[in-house]
């Protein structure tokens, strides 16, 4: 029984070629990215994927627990979706973008807004919407995506991803939105 358990272990936290403990963030992003892109070819009948020219809007992951609260992390596996679904060839709107250009000393010029007062006027409309769920365990973070079809509530696609709570990883989870510093542990104890 143990070694049905660890084997199907390995099988869940490996990707192909791969190894769980040297996969990076965009490694399993890509690899989850992959997964929803074939399915998604399959679900509008476009052939072979990629499907080049459907258009997709990206959302940031959020806490399975609480629809309200996300992190570095989920906001960090969005950017990566965002960058592979553009590199294949999809039509990737941007959601966040602004209906002007910020000037905010010390900052810069920023076209990005999370702020509702500041997004552009023109909603964006697409085939397929990406949200996603994460649920973070002692040794993992697990993210569920799914690509849902904005004229109904059909899942076009989905997969589902874990990603090992490494130290770069474990700094992502912190969410230091607020402006305050965060103390860290300069030692970290994992048990068997």
């Amino acid at each position: 029984m143990r070694v049905l358990l660890l084997f199907t272990a390995l099988c869940v936290f490996t990707l192909p070629g791969i190894s769980a403990q040297a996969a990076t963030v965009p490694q399993i992003t890509d690899a989850a990215a992959r997964d929803m892109d074939r399915q998604l070819a399959s679900s509008l009948g476009v052939g072979e994927a990629p499907a080049k020219g459907v258009s997709l809007m990206l959302t940031t992951p959020v806490n399975v627990n609480n629809f309200e609260e996300s992190n570095p992390l989920a906001r960090q596996v969005q950017e990566e979706l965002t960058r592979w679904f553009t590199q294949a060839g999809y039509e990737v709107q941007e959601i966040r973008k602004g209906a002007d250009v910020l000037f905010e000393p010390g900052t810069g010029e920023l076209v990005l807004t999370r702020r509702a007062e500041l997004v552009g006027a023109e909603q964006p409309s697409s085939t397929a919407v990406m949200a996603g769920t994460y649920t973070i365990t002692p040794r993992n973070v697990r993210f569920n995506l799914r690509l849902i079809a904005t004229g109904s509530q059909q899942v076009l696609g989905m997969s589902s991803v874990t990603i090992p709570l490494t130290g770069e990883v474990r700094a992502l989870l912190k969410d230091n939105t607020q402006g305050g510093a965060t103390i860290e542990p300069s030692v970290v104890t994992t048990l068997p």
